[in-house]
């Protein structure tokens, strides 16, 4: 990996105690090898990449469509018969005549909504592949051509938790150790909306799963932010971090 950045992330969560970070990075290399995020693919989860559960959000025509489906339109084969199978989202590449969608300082975002999430529904394994997957997804869309949000490195992921339970907890554990452990300071806004009453108490478990360096990145959104659309005005007006320094 000839990638001086790429050292530098591990360092930063690391104390920038070179030891601790040599451990850290072969533990990640070792991951790499095994999941290989880089060449994964829709097809390599389909389960999950047919929940529309986590949305990669683009701008131009078309774009709002796949924010305006419901259950009905999205349930699967194993449950309507005679219905054609949804796609497989996101798809690898940007669909035509739409781009990537950015907040304003260039992190890319992906929509998590909660409610369509089933991840029990899935092995393990492709639970691992699927975060890997929109994680590698993410950093792809990160604008590199752009002077205006140059040095961009890091994303954003805004988290609808309408619909959320306990059962899940688990796999969220699951998808922030592979954050935390495989892609670290590339956080750059976690913003939750429409979070249940219950949710400080949930948060209690949750927050000390995360390290310092993500937590600093967490957000809780005003009640009156309770769309994806209000979440991205809510993000633009805030002063993100979007490089490592």
């Amino acid at each position: 990996i000839n990638d001086d950045a790429y050292y530098a992330r591990f360092l930063s969560v690391n104390e920038w105690d070179p030891i601790k970070t040599e451990s850290s990075i072969r533990q990640s290399i070792e991951w790499r090898k095994r999941v290989q995020p880089h060449r994964l693919r829709p097809r390599h989860c389909p389960m999950l990449c047919r929940q529309y559960a986590w949305l990669a959000l683009t701008t131009g025509p078309g774009s709002k469509m796949i924010l305006n489906d419901n259950d009905e339109q999205l349930q699967d084969d194993d449950t309507k018969k005679n219905k054609k199978q949804s796609p497989l989202d996101p798809p690898y590449n940007c669909p035509p005549l739409q781009s990537w969608r950015t907040t304003k300082h260039g992190l890319p975002i992906t929509y998590f909504r909660c409610w369509k999430w089933k991840p029990e529904l899935a092995s393990s394994k492709e639970s691992e592949t699927h975060l890997a997957y929109h994680i590698h997804h993410l950093l792809r869309r990160i604008p590199n051509n752009n002077r205006k949000k140059k040095g961009v490195s890091r994303i954003c992921v805004i988290f609808d938790m309408r619909g959320f339970e306990t059962y899940m907890l688990p796999h969220i554990h699951k998808c922030i150790n592979i954050l935390r452990c495989q892609y670290p300071g590339r956080a750059g806004a976690m913003c939750f909306i429409n979070v249940p009453i219950y949710f400080t108490t949930v948060w209690k478990i949750i927050s000390p799963w995360l390290d310092d360096e993500i937590r600093s990145k967490v957000f809780f959104a005003e009640r009156g932010v309770d769309d994806v659309e209000k979440a991205v005005g809510f993000l633009n007006g805030m002063k993100l971090k979007t490089g490592l320094f």
